[in-house]
């Protein structure tokens, strides 16, 4: 018997598949944010710092340790 369903298989070959096309498209939209701000005038340095905290932003949610966790201690 099986440890995983068929469909939790298929579910993580197609989330592995599919990881570079989200890579690059939110690689896109951050381009494309640079360049909108570019256009209205916004400065390049400010257009990266915007940039740059959507990203961390967006990557501090993935990284979220539950609460009460104690640090890895090497």
């Amino acid at each position: 018997m099986n440890s995983l369903p068929t469909w939790a298989t298929w579910s993580i070959v197609a989330a592995a598949a599919l990881s570079p096309v989200l890579a690059f498209l939110m690689a896109i939209a951050v381009e494309i944010l640079i360049d909108s701000l570019m256009q209205v005038g916004v400065p390049v340095l400010l257009a990266f710092v915007a940039a740059g905290a959507l990203g961390c932003s967006r990557f501090r949610k993935l990284r979220v340790r539950p609460r009460g966790s104690a640090p890895l201690e090497t």
